[in-house]
Parts: C-alpha cells; structure tokens; sequence
C-alpha cells in the first residue's frame, strides 16, 4: 500500500494539546486533541505538569501514527509561551512548567529592572519592557531566590518546546521567538544571549540551552522513542516556536497594513515589523521569518474569561457553542455592564500583574444574559485599544484582520470585532494555525522547503468568512461602553496593586 507522507504539527497550548498531520501541500489528514488545565496551587502560580503534557502528546501523535496509510516525514512544535521548564542533565524535569500567566517573580522582575539606569534605558537595550511575562529570566532569578535546591539541580533551563524536543530527539535548545521574551537576550540583534544582561540577572550562561532559529532541525527521533510513537527513526525535528509566532508563521504573515488575531486563550493582536523599532507597550519579539520582527499586543485573558464565566457563572451551559448561540440573543452594549477581562493580571496596556477583573454598571436589572454580553464585548474592547495604541505609536495604518484560533468559531464576536474596529475581518477556515506554522517548521527541518522564505511554503489563506463593519444601532451602544471600558482602569489602578 503506498503510504501518505505527513508534517506533524504539535502545539502544545495553555488549555490542551493538539497534533496534526498535514500533506505537504496544507491537506488536514487528521486531528487530535486532549484537554488540560493550568494548576494554581498558591495566589499567583500558574503553572503545568510538563510530564502529563507529554503523554498527552504521545496519545495524539500515536492515535494519528497508527494509520498505516501515512509515514512521518517531519515534525515540528509550538508551544505556550513563554514557559519556563528548569530540567536536570537528562532533561527530565524539575517540578511543574511556569507559565507567562504566572506573577511569583513580579519582585524579581523589578530587582532587574532597578540594575538599569532607566526603564526606558532597558526597553531600548532588549526590545521589551521588564514584565515577567516579557522577562523569563525574572522567573530563573525566582527558582535562584527561593527554591535553593531546584536550582542547584538544575543542568537546562529551557521553554516547553525545549522539553519536548529533548524528549523526541535528546537534543534541546530555545528558539529566537521565545529568546525574545527572555530579558537576557538583545532583540534588535538576535544572535545569542547577552553576556552582559546575565551578569546584570545573574544567571549563568552555562545552564541555559543555546538560541536557534525555529525551523531549525534539533534532531532526529531517537530509535526508542521512534518505536514508541510508530514513526521512523531519525525523522527530523524543528525546535519550533511560541504559539502565536508560529500562527503568524502559518498566514506568512508580513503585510505591515494586516493585524493578525490569535484568538484562543489570550487574545492576541500582531503586527508585522521591518525594522527592530520596538515599543515597549507591546510584547515585541523575532519573527519565524528571518529578518522581520513582530509585535503582539496581548490580552491574557480574551477567551479565557469566557472560559471562566462558563465554568465558574453560567454552569449550566457545558460547552461554546451553547453559549456561542445564547448571546445571539443579548442586546448590544450589555444595558451598560461593561467587563474588565483582568482575570489574570493583564499585558496589553496596562502591564500589571496585579491587575484586577470588574464587572462595572451592574443594577438590579441586570441579567445573566448581560453578563455574557459584556464578557464578549470586553475581547473586541480590547482588541479595538490594542489596535488604537498601535496605529498612533508604530506609524502604521490597519485596514483588515486576519484572525485565526477557536475564537474565530463564534459568527457573533467575528461581527462584533469587525463592528466595534470598523475593519473587514477575515477568517480563515482552518483554526489551528499554530499546528499548521509547527507542521511548515517541520517541513524545512526536513529539507521538504528550503527556508521560511521558501515561496513553495503553502501558507493559510483567508478562506473562511469575511465579516464587513457595519454602523448599525448596535453601534452605538459598543461605543458607550468602549469609552466606559477605556476608563475603568485608570480610575481603579490606585486600587490594584
């Protein structure tokens, strides 16, 4: 029987794994997922057990190798990020996974910045502002401070997908988009580490594994683990990158008048950059395209405050698309209960860890059906000041969205953002993105293309559905409670910290 060769995609995610097998020409062949959830064991942790992770992935990638109709040609991974993975000699891991969601080291975060002559004097030196979401290091000089014996033990300080490199292939590194929000790493010249930005961290540079590109091939699958996962041995390996680096990736995404939207746990709004000219409001980091940079302005929370109000308020709707179909049903602008999404501390703009969610303008009117309503208008809220603030500090003018991820799936928030952004937003009709950019890194690691600047690379397309603004009635209600929405946090920030 001829045999179907495949790029494998694992994307390892803050709520579940996913891995897909594509053909080399973006064919989905199949799919597979698991669910997973963040452990918050104290106030301010937010953290994953790494090793169930890698079960996980080894189920879905032996649920699709099974198939004795294809044969694994390349895979290549996207991950969380970042996610700090402290590992010993054999790469096996020292305690659970610390993800960007995570506050602990918000002290160290500020020791680090205090080394420096200015805030402004760091941002201009690594390309980031000093937030612990943008400064893993924080989380290294954390473990360094209060967890002795961690630290001594640890021989690799890698990201998730360094984890999970080592445990296909033995080999592991750190990928430049993930470097990036490092704070020992200098942006504007993307080569190595910083020796003199470790010294400042006091981090040695020993423990940390080295920077590489994301197509790089990291290796090939070790022979056991070859029989473990049916797959041949010494099939390639890209390093891969962060998740929504590799989404941009899988659009081929470097139209500087295009946002592109992850729309999953975080809401996530990208822009494309030809220059390293960074501002510090947003998260800037290298893209998977040598030679361009991106900047995400991040919400933390966008669906997961959805995912929240499901679990934690509207019980008793089990899954999206039940609350997907209920709010097609609420009135816009939420009779004045306007949502601030800060569940997790908050990136994008506000930029602190110890950020607070409000529910504003609630009465004795006001139904559960608002609340809803008002958790939904907070995502296109803030993606509409995430693209304000970047149109008035990059110089750039965004007429079209391209957005990808699961939040694409609801046909209500798609015309919601177009409306409240006034721009067209275009959907793609394949959500997993971020599989898909992993699966085309696997392909150059595999010599199937020859660079990301490959023109044979099939990016995604915007092939789903495109939804135009509209000024309608609603519109004006979005407006109200956008300027309400603008507002909260500067007259409550005294308050949250």
């Amino acid at each position: 029987m001829k045999q179907q060769p495949v790029l494998l995609g694992i994307d390892a995610g803050t709520s579940g794994v996913k891995v897909c097998a594509f053909t080399p020409d973006g064919a989905l062949i199949q799919k597979e997922q698991s669910c997973i959830s963040i452990v918050s064991d104290k106030p301010g942790y937010a953290e994953i057990d790494v090793l169930h992770y890698w079960t996980l992935i080894q189920d879905c990638v032996k649920r699709i190798t099974t198939n004795p109709a294809i044969t694994v040609i390349g895979i290549g991974l996207s991950t969380t990020c970042p996610t700090i993975v402290m590992m010993d000699s054999d790469y096996n891991p020292l305690g659970k996974g610390i993800t960007y969601l995570d506050n602990r080291a918000a002290n160290e975060a500020q020791e680090y910045a205090s080394s420096f002559a200015s805030a402004e004097a760091y941002e201009n030196l690594v390309g980031n502002r000093c937030s612990v979401s943008t400064c893993s290091a924080s989380t290294m000089m954390w473990i360094r401070n209060h967890e002795i014996e961690r630290w001594r033990k640890t021989s690799h300080i890698g990201m998730l997908n360094s984890f999970i490199a080592a445990k296909l292939t033995g080999n592991s590194a750190i990928d430049t988009t993930q470097a990036s929000y490092s704070g020992i790493f200098r942006l504007a010249n993307p080569e190595d580490w910083d020796d003199d930005l470790l010294h400042v961290a006091g981090i040695p540079r020993g423990k940390l594994l080295d920077v590489v590109q994301p197509s790089t091939c990291i290796g090939g699958v070790t022979r056991l683990m070859a029989d473990t996962l049916h797959v041949v041995p010494g099939t390639p390996v890209a390093i891969g990158s962060g998740d929504t680096a590799a989404a941009a990736f899988a659009i081929g995404f470097t139209d500087s008048h295009q946002a592109f939207e992850s729309a999953g746990t975080s809401g996530v709004l990208t822009f494309v950059l030809d220059k390293p000219k960074f501002n510090p409001l947003f998260m800037n980091r290298c893209h998977v395209i040598p030679g361009l940079w991106v900047s995400h302005g991040a919400n933390s929370m966008m669906g997961g405050a959805i995912d929240w109000l499901r679990k934690n308020v509207l019980t008793e709707f089990h899954d999206y698309s039940i609350l997907d179909e209920e709010v097609t049903h609420a009135e816009p602008g939420a009779h004045g209960v306007v949502f601030l999404p800060y569940l997790a501390g908050e990136r994008c703009p506000v930029w602190n860890p110890h950020a607070k969610a409000v529910w504003y303008g609630m009465t004795l009117e006001t139904s559960r059906l608002d609340l809803l309503e008002s958790v939904f208008e907070a995502g296109a809220f803030s993606l509409r000041q995430i693209r304000d603030i970047g149109e008035q500090h990059l110089g750039i003018s965004i007429d079209s969205i391209i957005a990808v991820g699961n939040g694409t799936k609801s046909t209500r928030w798609c015309q919601m953002k177009a409306d409240v952004l006034q721009v067209n937003y275009a959907t793609t009709s394949f959500t997993d993105a971020s599989a898909y950019g992993a699966a085309l890194m696997g392909g150059i690691a595999a010599g199937l293309f020859s660079s990301p600047l490959d023109p044979s690379i099939p990016f995604l397309k915007p092939d789903g559905k495109t939804y135009q603004p509209t000024l309608s009635p609603g519109y004006e209600s979005y407006m109200q409670g956008y300027n309400i929405y603008k507002a909260l946090y500067p007259a409550l920030e005294h308050l949250m910290s």
